[in-house]
């Protein structure tokens, strides 16, 4: 049976509001439904203006932020992942939430490893990339600036 995904969009702000939360998507934690954060994040740095390349970054940043919320996260008790994103004057910030804790693995990795490269990839593409930790809750923001 395929989970139904929930999406509550609130149109992109006009006027001088410094900050404001344009929408929220509840994405089943499941890897077949990745494609759908891609399309999340490219959908709203287009709508926010970004360039076509700069699209391409912030949805390729995005799926590996949810691709890691998937994989080393844990869903919430309905079994999901939660993205929203918030436009603040010239950012764009993409938030993937899961509600496990992080925590940092201290082996090191290989020069081949497969893993372990998700977070310089997304900072190589992003403007800013903040990881938020609490008991119970990890939250990755992924900032783009309009230029």
């Amino acid at each position: 049976m395929d989970t139904q995904i929930e999406q509550r969009v609130v149109p992109f702000p006009s006027g001088r509001r410094s900050s404001s939360l344009v929408s929220e998507l509840r994405l089943p934690a499941r890897a077949p439904k990745l494609w759908v954060a891609r399309e999340y994040a490219h959908a709203a740095a287009a709508s926010f203006g970004l360039d076509a390349d700069r699209c391409m970054d912030f949805a390729f940043a995005a799926n590996e932020a949810a691709t890691n919320a998937v994989r080393h996260g844990l869903p919430d008790r309905a079994g999901d992942i939660h993205l929203s994103v918030l436009v603040e004057d010239r950012r764009l910030t993409l938030s993937v939430r899961d509600c496990g804790t992080f925590s940092a693995s201290y082996s090191v990795l290989g020069a081949h490893s497969e893993r372990g490269r998700g977070f310089a990839m997304m900072t190589r593409l992003m403007d800013a990339v903040q990881l938020c930790v609490a008991p119970g809750n990890t939250t990755v923001r992924l900032t783009a600036e309009r230029r």
